[in-house]
Protein backbone atom coordinates (compact mmCIF):
# COMPACT_ATOMS: atom_id res chain seq x y z
CA UNK A 1 0.00 0.00 0.00
CA UNK A 2 2.60 2.54 0.89
CA UNK A 3 4.74 1.74 -2.70
CA UNK A 4 1.54 3.93 -3.76
CA UNK A 5 2.65 6.80 -2.61
CA UNK A 6 5.54 7.29 -5.21
CA UNK A 7 2.98 6.36 -7.98
CA UNK A 8 0.38 8.45 -6.92
CA UNK A 9 3.09 11.40 -6.70
CA UNK A 10 4.80 10.88 -10.06
CA UNK A 11 0.89 10.40 -12.02
CA UNK A 12 0.13 13.72 -9.97
CA UNK A 13 2.74 15.80 -11.69
CA UNK A 14 2.65 14.38 -15.00
CA UNK A 15 -1.08 15.54 -14.87
CA UNK A 16 -0.19 18.80 -13.29
CA UNK A 17 2.07 19.35 -16.38
CA UNK A 18 -0.22 17.84 -18.89
CA UNK A 19 -3.07 20.13 -17.13
CA UNK A 20 -0.44 23.26 -17.58
CA UNK A 21 -0.18 22.77 -21.57
CA UNK A 22 -3.53 21.83 -21.82
CA UNK A 23 -4.97 25.05 -20.38
CA UNK A 24 -2.37 27.16 -22.54
CA UNK A 25 -4.60 26.27 -25.69
CA UNK A 26 -7.89 25.17 -23.81
CA UNK A 27 -10.60 26.08 -23.74
CA UNK A 28 -10.43 28.31 -27.43
CA UNK A 29 -13.57 30.46 -27.08
CA UNK A 30 -14.62 31.73 -23.97
CA UNK A 31 -16.84 29.17 -21.81
CA UNK A 32 -19.12 30.16 -18.17
CA UNK A 33 -18.29 27.83 -15.58
CA UNK A 34 -20.92 29.09 -13.32
CA UNK A 35 -19.15 31.81 -11.74
CA UNK A 36 -16.16 32.45 -13.51
CA UNK A 37 -15.33 32.51 -17.65
CA UNK A 38 -12.30 30.57 -18.81
CA UNK A 39 -10.42 30.83 -21.90
CA UNK A 40 -6.98 29.63 -22.73
CA UNK A 41 -4.21 31.61 -21.76
CA UNK A 42 -2.52 31.66 -25.58
CA UNK A 43 -6.61 32.78 -27.57
CA UNK A 44 -7.24 34.83 -24.39
CA UNK A 45 -3.94 37.25 -25.16
CA UNK A 46 -3.31 36.38 -28.91
CA UNK A 47 -4.63 39.40 -29.98
CA UNK A 48 -2.79 41.65 -27.52
CA UNK A 49 0.71 39.91 -28.33
CA UNK A 50 -0.50 41.04 -32.00
CA UNK A 51 -0.55 44.24 -31.27
CA UNK A 52 2.67 44.49 -28.85
CA UNK A 53 4.26 42.62 -31.45
CA UNK A 54 3.46 44.51 -33.80
CA UNK A 55 4.15 48.05 -32.44
CA UNK A 56 7.65 46.38 -31.32
CA UNK A 57 8.56 45.12 -35.28
CA UNK A 58 7.33 48.50 -36.09
CA UNK A 59 9.64 50.25 -34.12
CA UNK A 60 12.72 48.12 -33.63
CA UNK A 61 12.63 46.66 -37.03
CA UNK A 62 10.71 48.30 -40.20
CA UNK A 63 10.25 51.70 -38.87
CA UNK A 64 9.68 54.29 -42.08
CA UNK A 65 10.58 57.48 -40.18
CA UNK A 66 13.63 56.33 -39.13
CA UNK A 67 14.39 54.57 -42.52
CA UNK A 68 13.35 58.60 -44.03
CA UNK A 69 15.84 60.08 -41.45
CA UNK A 70 18.91 58.18 -42.11
CA UNK A 71 18.20 58.59 -45.84
CA UNK A 72 18.28 62.24 -45.75
CA UNK A 73 21.48 62.25 -43.18
CA UNK A 74 25.58 62.26 -44.07
CA UNK A 75 26.29 59.19 -46.35
CA UNK A 76 22.85 58.26 -47.78
CA UNK A 77 23.10 62.38 -48.96
CA UNK A 78 26.31 61.50 -50.40
CA UNK A 79 25.16 58.67 -52.20
CA UNK A 80 22.14 60.40 -53.43
CA UNK A 81 24.63 63.05 -54.74
CA UNK A 82 26.99 60.78 -56.20
CA UNK A 83 24.24 59.08 -58.22
CA UNK A 84 22.38 61.90 -59.39
CA UNK A 85 25.92 64.00 -60.52
CA UNK A 86 26.53 60.93 -62.68
CA UNK A 87 23.12 60.41 -64.08
CA UNK A 88 22.84 64.21 -65.24
CA UNK A 89 26.29 64.14 -66.57
CA UNK A 90 25.38 61.27 -68.63
CA UNK A 91 22.50 62.94 -69.52
CA UNK A 92 23.93 66.14 -70.76
CA UNK A 93 27.06 65.02 -72.28
CA UNK A 94 25.45 61.61 -74.42
CA UNK A 95 21.91 61.06 -74.42
CA UNK A 96 20.69 64.69 -74.55
CA UNK A 97 23.20 64.49 -77.66
CA UNK A 98 21.41 61.01 -78.91
CA UNK A 99 18.25 62.46 -79.26
CA UNK A 100 18.69 66.32 -80.36
CA UNK A 101 21.70 65.97 -82.32
CA UNK A 102 21.54 69.48 -83.66
CA UNK A 103 21.99 70.63 -80.11
CA UNK A 104 25.41 69.23 -79.93
CA UNK A 105 26.38 71.62 -82.33
CA UNK A 106 25.52 74.86 -80.03
CA UNK A 107 27.03 72.57 -76.69
CA UNK A 108 30.26 73.64 -75.07
CA UNK A 109 31.95 72.34 -72.23
CA UNK A 110 31.10 75.39 -70.16
CA UNK A 111 27.56 75.11 -70.64
CA UNK A 112 27.36 71.36 -69.86
CA UNK A 113 29.02 72.51 -66.48
CA UNK A 114 26.36 75.15 -65.99
CA UNK A 115 23.73 73.41 -67.10
CA UNK A 116 25.46 70.49 -64.54
CA UNK A 117 24.98 72.63 -61.79
CA UNK A 118 21.88 74.25 -62.23
CA UNK A 119 20.02 71.09 -62.75
CA UNK A 120 22.08 69.59 -59.80
CA UNK A 121 21.18 72.03 -57.21
CA UNK A 122 17.19 71.58 -58.65
CA UNK A 123 17.59 67.48 -58.56
CA UNK A 124 19.02 67.98 -54.72
CA UNK A 125 16.26 70.80 -53.51
CA UNK A 126 13.12 68.08 -54.52
CA UNK A 127 15.08 64.50 -53.27
CA UNK A 128 13.97 66.00 -49.19
CA UNK A 129 10.61 66.42 -50.55
CA UNK A 130 10.28 62.94 -52.58
CA UNK A 131 11.52 60.99 -50.19
CA UNK A 132 9.39 62.62 -47.51
CA UNK A 133 6.51 61.81 -50.25
CA UNK A 134 7.31 58.56 -50.60
CA UNK A 135 8.07 57.71 -46.79
CA UNK A 136 3.98 59.08 -45.97
CA UNK A 137 2.54 56.90 -49.26
CA UNK A 138 4.94 53.91 -47.65
CA UNK A 139 3.78 54.23 -43.90
CA UNK A 140 0.19 54.72 -45.23
CA UNK A 141 0.28 51.55 -46.96
CA UNK A 142 2.38 49.61 -44.94
CA UNK A 143 1.07 50.08 -41.38
CA UNK A 144 3.22 47.21 -40.11
CA UNK A 145 1.15 47.16 -36.99
CA UNK A 146 -1.77 46.45 -38.26
CA UNK A 147 -0.42 44.02 -40.53
CA UNK A 148 1.13 41.52 -38.08
CA UNK A 149 -2.17 42.08 -35.51
CA UNK A 150 -4.88 40.76 -38.82
CA UNK A 151 -2.16 38.24 -39.62
CA UNK A 152 -1.76 37.00 -35.75
CA UNK A 153 -5.44 37.19 -35.57
CA UNK A 154 -6.02 35.61 -39.05
CA UNK A 155 -3.99 32.44 -37.69
CA UNK A 156 -6.62 29.30 -36.63
CA UNK A 157 -5.72 28.46 -32.73
CA UNK A 158 -5.24 25.05 -34.03
CA UNK A 159 -2.24 25.95 -36.13
CA UNK A 160 -0.69 27.46 -33.64
CA UNK A 161 -1.57 24.59 -31.27
CA UNK A 162 -0.28 22.15 -33.86
CA UNK A 163 3.01 24.38 -34.08
CA UNK A 164 3.48 24.71 -30.79
CA UNK A 165 3.78 21.29 -29.87
CA UNK A 166 5.95 20.43 -32.76
CA UNK A 167 8.64 22.89 -31.71
CA UNK A 168 8.18 22.03 -27.68
CA UNK A 169 7.23 18.62 -27.93
CA UNK A 170 10.58 16.53 -27.05
CA UNK A 171 10.48 19.89 -24.24
CA UNK A 172 7.47 19.40 -22.86
CA UNK A 173 7.93 15.25 -22.56
CA UNK A 174 11.36 15.91 -20.64
CA UNK A 175 9.16 17.81 -18.52
CA UNK A 176 6.68 15.99 -17.40
CA UNK A 177 9.35 13.13 -16.74
CA UNK A 178 11.17 14.98 -14.90
CA UNK A 179 8.70 16.19 -12.83
CA UNK A 180 7.41 12.43 -12.30
CA UNK A 181 10.35 11.43 -11.72
CA UNK A 182 10.70 13.98 -9.06
CA UNK A 183 7.49 13.01 -7.84
CA UNK A 184 8.43 9.41 -7.55
CA UNK A 185 11.69 10.55 -5.28
CA UNK A 186 9.47 12.99 -3.30
CA UNK A 187 6.84 9.54 -2.51
CA UNK A 188 10.04 7.43 -1.22
CA UNK A 189 11.37 10.74 1.28
CA UNK A 190 7.25 10.32 2.46
CA UNK A 191 7.33 6.81 2.90
CA UNK A 192 10.69 7.11 5.11
CA UNK A 193 8.88 10.09 6.83
CA UNK A 194 6.21 8.28 7.63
Amino acid sequence: MMILIPILNAVFGWLVISSLFFFLFHPQTKKNFFVFEMQGFIPKNISSWGKSLGKYVEENFVNIPKMKESLLKGDSQKQIHDVLESRVDDFLRNKLKEKIPVFSMFITEGMISKMKEVLMDELESLVPSVIEQIAAGVEKQFNIQKMIDEKLSAVSMEEIEKLFYSQAGKGILTLKIAVAAAGFALGFIEIYLV
